[in-house]
């Protein structure tokens, strides 16, 4: 009996039973395919603008594809089931809900706990996410828990004589636990501590978060603008 493990591209296509997003500009296409009882996610480049997908597709599915390799084993992350072709990662389905259709009030205490200890496994396999402040990354699983998706940014952990990258990771680390605070802060605010309040303060006025803000944001907007007919 034939699985979603030996389907190619094209076959994967003709077995979607959901749609997450629809690929075009910068965007991969992200759905639910199914087989024989088998349900996994495909999220594929190959349907972004023909440019971004010949430059960035591939390289950001390998880049994916690396951490989340390096990620195998960690509770809370999709696993990697294959790479299919340059353009397209077959990932495993969570069944859950984004926690930005979660209404307020609808996030516990506990979720907050261990979304805290989810981050912190991250980085303990050495893997800073990088964008946690996307709402849509994040789940609540079926099963209650915490688990984030979509790791094109991360960045990992680097060699130690690397000083100026290893301080950099550590800054991105900063700012993924501070992603948990920030979520605290839409969803829940009466949870916030006063550790939480502060590191909220110092995350809107540090120089670094200004300025990767702003370099993400040239950088997506450029390569949008050269790479894509939405430019």
């Amino acid at each position: 009996m034939a699985s979603l493990q030996e389907l190619s591209l094209q076959e994967l296509c003709t077995r979607v039973t959901k749609t997450f997003r629809h690929g075009g500009g910068s965007r991969p296409e992200v759905i639910l395919v199914r087989l024989n009882g088998e349900e996994a996610v495909l999220k594929d480049f190959s349907k972004s603008d023909p440019w971004f997908r010949r430059v960035v597709g591939p390289l950001s599915a390998r880049r994916e594809a690396r951490a989340l390799e390096q990620l195998a084993g960690a509770r809370g992350v999709p696993r990697l089931l294959r790479r299919v072709g340059p353009d397209a990662l077959l990932l495993e389905y969570i069944p859950g809900t984004s926690v930005r259709e979660v209404p307020p009030g609808g996030l516990t205490p506990q979720f907050f706990e261990r979304f805290y200890r989810l981050v912190d496994r991250l980085h303990e396999y050495g893997v800073a996410h990088c964008d946690l402040r996307s709402q849509g990354n994040i789940l609540v699983g079926a099963d209650g828990e915490p688990h984030v998706v979509d790791f094109a940014a991360n960045f990992k952990r680097p060699r130690s004589w690397n000083f100026p990258a290893r301080w950099m990771y550590a800054k991105l680390c900063e700012a993924d636990r501070v992603a948990v605070a920030r979520l605290k802060k839409s969803h829940a605010p009466k949870l916030l501590t006063e550790a939480e309040n502060l590191s909220l303060a110092r995350d809107r006025k540090t120089w670094l978060e200004r300025t990767a803000r702003f370099i993400g944001k040239s950088v997506r907007n450029v390569s949008r603008w050269l790479l894509t007919k939405q430019g």
